[in-house]
């Protein structure tokens, strides 16, 4: 596996990782890494491919080939692909040769898998002591949830994130795998912050994050009011909301966003809107009228924001101090201006529209590779590692590879 670095390069150039996850968490750490320029090695087993190359449905769609090749994208593009059977004798030397080539190594499997193949991170670390070994879990990774089975769904109700979003006290699921992202971002993040650590000691470290873990950090804000003051942040509820300049408002064609905390953004935000007669109004006079005469203000502001369509507000409130925003459908974000100006979407040489990395690092917007088949890569990558064409014969005919 040739290293290569250069000054205008992708941040992660000529560092090579090893995957061996499922799924969605794991996956998309490498992913991460991947549109940074990392080379992301992904082991398939023999005759056994990624569950993801032919998942069926997902939160209420159901996917045709064309959809299966986008899931599996979405989650894998900017990788090689190798089938690689762990359990297979023969394989063995194979495995422990990428390891001791590599900066990187990412799972998400449980201890007991990663015993079973030899991929435990004291097993590995003892191969290559500068391997940065990142692990992705559920529930954490002791005590005695450590080795229960845990995925989005799970994991999104045992960190409270289900009853934090929810606008009621009955619990709510949102679609789309978020904590699973969430976490193979961080779990790529502490991938970063390993190899950063490394190049000051030399040595490798053990990284990675849970589930649990990315969620409690995400609701930062709201689990230390709980744990901390005893009470719980407010239920978003427009029609309800203790500070009716920080919520949203229906207008004639879909809703706007407004946010207002400070004393001078409420007399920016009404003359913007047309609202400037309020200030003359004792009960509204400044933001902390409005908030106590809440009720009395939303009996004014609801009919007035519903006069005009979305886009007429977010042109005549932008520039007043206060926060503003239109209310995006998820099916409007494909076109908008700031998002493709952004290059935060992308098209990509597939035809499959997605973001192309989590994050900028100097000018570099992201890798825009495709998904590889299964299996693609094998003869390359081990060719790299040095094994001749009778060697991989001999593998294929022991069933190590494919």
């Amino acid at each position: 596996m040739p290293r290569s670095t250069s000054d205008d390069g992708p941040a992660l150039e000529g560092i090579r990782v090893i995957e061996l996850a499922m799924y969605v968490q794991g996956p998309i750490a490498g992913l991460a890494l991947g549109s940074l320029g990392a080379d992301v090695v992904k082991i398939e087993q023999v005759g056994q491919a990624d569950v993801m190359r032919s998942l069926r449905s997902a939160f209420g769609v159901t996917f045709d080939e064309r959809g299966q090749e986008w899931v599996y994208a979405s989650l894998n593009r900017n990788k090689r692909s190798i089938a690689l059977d762990l359990l297979c004798e023969s394989a063995r030397p194979v495995f422990e040769r990428m390891i001791r080539e590599a900066d990187v190594f990412i799972t998400n499997l449980r201890a007991g898998a990663l015993d079973r193949y030899g991929a435990g991170p004291e097993t590995l670390m003892e191969i290559n002591p500068r391997l940065v070994y990142c692990r992705g879990g559920g529930f954490g990774f002791t005590g005695e949830l450590a080795e229960d089975v845990c995925q989005d769904t799970v994991g999104m109700a045992y960190a409270g994130f289900m009853d934090s979003i929810a606008p009621t006290e009955e619990p709510t699921y949102p679609p789309g795998s978020l904590s699973d992202v969430l976490t193979g971002t961080h779990m790529a993040s502490a991938v970063l912050a390993g190899l950063v650590k490394r190049s000051i000691t030399g040595k490798g470290y053990v990284v990675g994050t849970s589930q649990t873990q990315s969620l409690l950090w995400l609701q930062n804000q709201a689990v230390g009011v709980a744990a901390n003051l005893g009470t719980r942040l407010e239920r978003f509820s427009p029609d309800e909301t203790t500070n009716p300049l920080f919520t949203i408002y229906e207008t004639s064609d879909g809703w706007i966003a407004v946010a207002t905390l400070h004393p001078q953004q409420w007399p920016a935000l009404a003359e913007a809107a047309g609202l400037d007669h309020l200030l003359e109004d004792p009960r509204f006079a400044d933001i902390d009228a409005v908030r106590e005469n809440r009720s009395e203000f939303r009996d004014i502001a609801v009919p007035h924001f519903r006069k005009h369509p979305t886009d007429h507000w977010f042109r005549t409130l932008r520039g007043c101090g206060a926060w503003v925003a239109p209310v995006n459908r998820l099916e409007d974000l494909a076109n908008d201006p700031g998002i493709l100006e952004n290059e935060y979407l992308v098209t990509f040489d597939d035809g499959f529209v997605g973001p192309p990395t989590p994050f900028d690092v100097g000018d570099h917007r992201g890798v825009r590779g495709a998904t590889a088949s299964y299996g693609e890569h094998t003869d390359e990558v081990l060719a790299e590692l040095g094994y001749t064409e009778d060697e991989l014969l001999q593998l294929r005919i022991d069933n190590a590879i494919w």
